[in-house]
């Protein structure tokens, strides 16, 4: 396609994200973009060994100050507070004695009170060397071609380093327009909250800021006056008078192009079958962000997957969905009907259908390999609370079926939800004592309430107002419910007990290595060789 305003693009995925498979946003957007004429490149910095590794360095070094992280499952829990810890050496140095006390406050996320200031002036060492390679990195793509837009993932974990990348750009190109985009630097980030103001106000050069799903939203910016900094939502985009949205049409878009990525450093290669979430559990923000529930046709993820091994020689995805239920029995039987195999990892939640072996050997037969199932909890007064409309028999008899024919099983925990009571923890704890030969992977994280949502216990700033100036983004906590002290205490109960009975969270190559050969030792089907 000639477009007479082609322009040139770098979108980038910012350290830091767990690189298991290539980024899915960036590479749809660069089909997209592609397909309307624009040159685009896109770059995954967490594939550079060196510089991903200083989050390990930095949690490791953490170990040593505060012993008790050890029990935290840290590398799970860690990052939020890894991240407010970064933003706050970034942007908020201005005064030291003040700075190293807000750290002091963020590194108390468990209310130990135990931080000083030799700890804070050791971790800083390690975000100086993520600041410095992020900016040499950053620095060598500029030399590299002559951008228009750049633009940066932007998580939770990643914000720190986008407005780094960011900063970086607009100081030595500062023609180039500067964009963010993605879920937000809050989980459940949304215009209401007020971050999002407050990043372009105290970062002035971030140019744009994207809410929402992203092709029509960059397409926008791309045809509008550069010299504009604003927040652009699907809500400013025009739209049919029966819509309530301009939602993008999933079974319309362009195959994902992982073109400029190096393959070689992801197990998996990404695809989906679905955007948004047709449940609404209390603790997400998945149908928040997404707005609508909307999938692909069958034969399109079947002839996209197909498409993508013959492009880039792998035949193992990570589907990207945040839930593959409403699809899962037409796609899998699908599979099984075509000569090429392929093998999917991929988000399920406990339903009518997990519970019929049937159809879940079907499942193992299409090419799952791996369920991340989210059990949350095993009380049932807290399943009510969460909105997760399962019983914990139903709970009982999922892991039980899908483990027999052979899917891994990594499940998700939740400690600390509101309202949850000490007896209510008790029945989780016990629930996986007597089921951890049906689990393949367990992962508690504590409750993180939503940025911008109200709340029956009522939400208030996290930290003293003193601290405002130094803060890019407004931080919540609950006003009611679990302390942060209690949480962090169920975590390690919990953790304790997943050593004990030798269940496995694998982190590295050679740990899901070890926790597959267990799943074989337990008698579980071994369906082929897949990490």
């Amino acid at each position: 396609m000639t477009n007479p305003d082609r322009k040139k693009i770098l979108l980038i995925m910012p350290p830091f994200w767990d690189p298991i498979c290539p980024p899915q946003g960036i590479a749809c957007l660069q089909a997209f973009l592609e397909s309307q004429g624009h040159d685009v490149t896109i770059k995954d910095f967490n594939t550079d060994g060196p510089l991903f590794s200083l989050q390990k360095k930095y949690f490791t070094l953490g170990m040593e100050y505060f012993p008790r992280w050890r029990r935290y499952n840290i590398f799970r829990n860690g990052p939020r507070f890894f991240a407010r810890h970064q933003l706050a050496f970034l942007c908020g140095r201005q005064d030291k004695a003040l700075y190293i006390d807000l750290v002091k406050h963020i590194l108390n996320f468990d209310q130990s009170d135990t931080c000083t200031p030799e700890a804070v002036v050791g971790l800083d060492a390690v975000l100086e060397e993520i600041a410095q390679r992020v900016q040499a990195k950053t620095q060598e793509l500029l030399s590299q071609g002559e951008w228009d837009v750049v633009g940066c993932t932007m998580l939770e974990t990643t914000f720190p380093s986008a407005l780094k990348i960011l900063e970086t750009i607009k100081r030595e190109k500062p023609t180039i327009r500067t964009v963010l985009g993605g879920p937000g630097a809050l989980m459940g980030n949304n215009l209401a909250s007020g971050n999002l103001q407050r990043i372009l106000e105290r970062c002035p050069w971030v140019d744009v800021i994207l809410h929402g799903e992203g092709e029509l939203l960059f397409d926008r910016i791309l045809c509008e006056d550069p010299q504009q900094r604003q927040i652009l939502s699907l809500d400013d985009l025009p739209r049919n008078t029966d819509e309530k949205t301009c939602l993008i049409n999933v079974d319309q878009t362009a195959l994902p192009s992982f073109n400029g990525l190096s393959l070689k450093a992801y197990l998996w290669l990404s695809t989906y079958s679905s955007r948004g979430c047709p449940y609404k559990c209390a603790f997400c923000s998945e149908y928040l962000f997404w707005q609508k529930y909307r999938q692909k046709s069958v034969e399109k993820i079947v002839n996209d997957m197909h498409e993508l091994t013959r492009r880039y020689g792998k035949n193992q995805f990570y589907l990207c969905d945040s839930l593959i239920n409403n699809i899962v029995n037409p796609l899998a039987q699908r599979l099984c009907e075509t000569e090429q195999k392929v093998y999917w990892d991929c988000y399920l939640r406990i339903d009518q259908d997990c519970l019929d072996e049937s159809k879940v050997r079907v499942w193992a037969e299409g090419g799952m390999v791996r369920a991340r199932i989210g059990v949350e909890s095993a009380s049932p007064r807290v399943l009510n609370l969460m909105n997760k409309k399962i019983t914990v028999d139903q709970a009982h008899e999922g892991l039980t079926t899908v483990a027999r024919c052979g899917i891994q099983t990594s499940t998700l925990w939740i400690a600390g939800f509101p309202g949850e009571q000490d007896d209510d923890f008790e029945q989780t704890l016990e629930f996986f004592k007597n089921h951890h030969e049906l689990i393949y992977q367990a992962d508690i994280m504590e409750f993180v309430n939503l940025d911008g949502q109200p709340s029956e216990a009522g939400t208030s700033s996290a930290y003293p107002d003193a601290f405002d100036p130094l803060l890019v983004l407004k931080y919540e906590g609950l006003n009611q419910g679990v302390s942060p002290r209690e949480r962090y205490e169920r975590i390690t109960r919990f953790e304790e007990m997943r050593y004990q009975l030798e269940v496995p969270n694998p982190y590295s190559l050679n740990e899901l290595i070890e926790a597959q050969m267990r799943w074989v030792r337990l008698g579980h089907t071994k369906q082929h060789k897949f990490i």
